[in-house]
């Protein structure tokens, strides 16, 4: 064999280590900012979750707004309440950011080859990445928004998994999936085009 095809050989093989090293860089970074994202907005995200699924036998005729749960919470919680659901949280948004970003870098890798997307093309990479991680992260995102009700006496994780599981079968596990996806894809996929038009448009420094 020749000197050059050897060369080429080495080439590919390195080219191909470092594509996979920045896909793990950019699931690690997705890990990192999802884990920060989650601790800030976690009171947030319950609030917002208890107030979707109060019973009218809950509050009678008076209208219950953000501040009358948080202060419920606070009172028959504690300070630490507003973080209750917090494992599961992490569980699904740690990796489910990760997940998100180094899906969304291989296709650029594998689709674009180095070129700056299109709208369509930022389209299809935000809706196919947030697809993926949807999917994947369906369970625990069904787990969590059941800590979030307070309606659900879990004592860990996997008990939530394994209750869930015996209780609806796997359809229970992947419950609401496309309504979420239909939310999440198509915003995901315009936040991206935007942000990439946004990026052409706007000069950059010499």
């Amino acid at each position: 064999m020749s000197e050059t095809w050897w060369k080429c050989l080495w080439y590919e093989e390195n080219m191909r280590h470092h594509q996979l090293h920045l896909v793990i860089k950019a699931f690690l970074c997705g890990c990192i900012s999802g884990t920060c994202s989650t601790l800030l907005f976690q009171p947030l995200d319950l609030l917002k979750t208890r107030l979707q699924t109060l019973q009218p036998s809950d509050h009678g005729s008076r209208r219950v707004g953000m501040l009358a749960v948080l202060l419920k919470v606070v009172r028959t919680e504690g300070l630490l309440g507003l973080w209750k659901g917090m494992s599961p949280s992490t569980v699904r948004c740690v990796p489910g950011v990760g997940i998100y970003f180094g899906t969304l870098y291989s296709l650029k890798q594998y689709f674009l080859q180095g070129h700056p997307p299109t709208a369509l093309e930022s389209i299809m990479l935000g809706v196919g990445s947030r697809n993926v991680a949807g999917v994947c992260m369906s369970p625990i995102t069904v787990i969590k928004m059941r800590y979030d009700s307070g309606k659900y006496g879990y004592e860990s994780i996997y008990a939530a998994l394994r209750s869930i599981y015996r209780s609806e079968g796997h359809r229970g596990l992947f419950s609401g999936l496309t309504a979420t996806l239909l939310r999440d894809a198509p915003f995901s996929g315009i936040y991206l085009m935007f942000y990439h038009q946004t990026k052409n448009i706007v000069p950059h420094d010499q």
